[in-house]
């Protein structure tokens, strides 16, 4: 409760000062490098990663929540390490480690999922994309993918992972006890026959044959399957189609 108390001040002083930031929870873990599990969440924990769109998603998912009357907090500017999610919590809390919301939403940099992961209770993991980005960080994107993978033998709540990536996709093989759901992009005026771009998913991750694209959406974002063995073959929970640019309308 002490430690708790003087991460509270401290995020009180630099608020008072005009300031923000993760200070107060970088404060706060290396007091105690635990910190994240001593919080009581509510029931539902969502935890949203990948290369590109974290924050927007993020942000959409808690407005939803906010729209459907829920109490919500998310670290809604980006804060995405271990630090910034450790103020977050921290400042919304009360002594005895209990957050006061009905729904926790944090985006979370790709890398420090595995260290995030086993010190919250997720009850849903959404995961965008992934592409090569930040290699001099993260090094090939092979290496954030499987430090992802790693985390999924045992979670056991909602799996939602984007239909159009294949590198997403093979997460769900990781996670046998986990309830998968995917979203889809459905072909549109934009969507390509071929892809000029470099592409991360040319290739099936089970057997390593090549994948059949129906279409693409941009580098390797699109319709896919492996002739093979099936990979890639789903039914969407959700699916965004009949996309009009003109009037930006779609259906869901």
């Amino acid at each position: 409760m002490l430690r708790l108390m003087i991460v509270k001040i401290i995020r009180w002083l630099l608020v008072k000062l005009g300031r923000g930031g993760s200070l107060p929870g970088n404060i706060g873990l290396k007091m105690d490098s635990q910190l994240l599990s001593r919080f009581k969440m509510p029931k539902h924990v969502i935890l949203v990663t990948g290369t590109n769109g974290k924050t927007t998603t993020s942000n959409l998912i808690v407005e939803s929540l906010l729209a459907s009357g829920m109490k919500v907090i998310g670290n809604r500017r980006g804060d995405n390490l271990r630090e910034g999610i450790a103020t977050l919590l921290c400042a919304n809390s009360d002594l005895h480690y209990r957050v006061k919301a009905d729904a926790v939403v944090l985006e979370v940099d790709e890398l420090t999922i595995p260290r995030v992961f086993d010190q919250l209770p997720v009850s849903a993991f959404v995961v965008n994309n992934f592409f090569r980005d930040q290699l001099d960080r993260a090094g090939e994107m092979e290496t954030i993918v499987r430090k992802i993978e790693s985390v999924l033998p045992d979670y056991r709540g909602k799996l939602i992972l984007n239909g159009n990536d294949p590198n997403v996709v093979r997460l769900a093989d990781c996670a046998k006890q986990a309830e998968v759901l995917y979203f889809d992009v459905k072909q549109c005026a934009v969507s390509l026959s071929d892809s000029h771009e470099a592409s991360e998913g040319k290739f099936c991750p089970r057997c390593g044959g090549e994948l059949h694209y129906d279409y693409y959406q941009y580098s390797h974002i699109g319709q896919f399957s492996c002739p093979r063995d099936g990979f890639g073959r789903h039914e969407a929970a959700v699916c965004v189609e009949s996309i009009d640019f003109n009037t930006q309308t779609m259906v869901v």
